[in-house]
């Protein structure tokens, strides 16, 4: 395995774990207006969650030169796993933007594990 295949497979995880451990210790969330946050990335991430699955429907259905040319190299199988991931990510930070607002835990004084449920919520938001 290369450095260039284990920075494509691993890099985006990596960042996104450093993401949480980082606001998880300093809080970076606070500086944030997360409420507007959350609502402006529903937004986002419904509409790329559709635009994506249209360019995944006609990926698996074009024929035509182009993609004869991308068959034939060989990484119609990479194209179609990218776009899934992307698919399957545009998903997740709308559902959990959608749990943020839903269950209002911006005024949430609840804590589990002596560890209060905004401060989780705000750390794997920032970090999806």
């Amino acid at each position: 395995m290369t450095l260039s295949n284990l920075k494509y497979r691993y890099l985006s995880s990596v960042i996104g774990v450093i993401t949480f451990v980082s606001n998880y210790k300093y809080e970076y969330s606070k500086l944030i207006d997360t409420e507007k946050l959350m609502d402006k990335s529903i937004d986002f991430s419904s509409i790329s969650f559709g635009f994506l699955l249209a360019v995944l429907t006609l990926l698996l259905q074009n024929t035509g030169p182009a993609m004869q040319r991308i068959i034939k190299a060989g990484r119609l199988k990479d194209l179609i796993n990218s776009n899934k991931k992307a698919v399957i990510s545009s998903a997740i930070l709308a559902f959990t933007a959608l749990i943020f607002i839903g269950f209002k835990l911006n005024d949430s004084t609840q804590f589990i594990f002596d560890v209060n449920l905004k401060k989780i919520s705000n750390c794997i938001f920032l970090s999806v």
